[in-house]
């Protein structure tokens, strides 16, 4: 008969170390996920190398240049907006992508170097 108390006294230690891990159980509950995800940041598309050729308005050479220019103007060509002078007899022509808007200027020296200006 001592075994009956002994084992009264083994279960209710036991009880006693499986009560409080049952009342912590809902406290180590995973949080909730928020309810506003953030948005995914977009970057835009990188620049794209675009080749074309330029006319000289007054000599009619032909050279050939290559910008950089949005993505969404690759594979356009550009339309020719004007022409004017430029420093120490330079002529700097504009010309325009429609697609994306954006605008490229091209010097030619006297000489006939050809600078990009983005």
């Amino acid at each position: 008969m001592k075994s009956v108390p002994f084992f009264v006294a083994v279960a209710a230690l036991c009880l006693s170390t499986l009560a409080p891990a049952a009342a912590n159980a809902g406290c180590c509950a995973p949080a909730p996920t928020p309810c506003c995800e953030p948005a995914p940041v977009c970057c835009p598309a990188p620049p794209v190398k675009v080749s074309f050729c330029v006319t000289d308005p007054v000599t009619c050479c032909k050279y050939p240049v290559s910008v950089c220019v949005p993505a969404e103007c690759a594979g356009q060509t550009p339309c020719y907006v004007g022409c004017r002078r430029g420093f120490l007899g330079r002529k700097i022509l504009t010309y325009k992508f429609a697609c994306c808007g954006t605008c490229v200027d091209i010097v030619i020296t006297k000489h006939g170097r050809v600078i990009v200006r983005d």
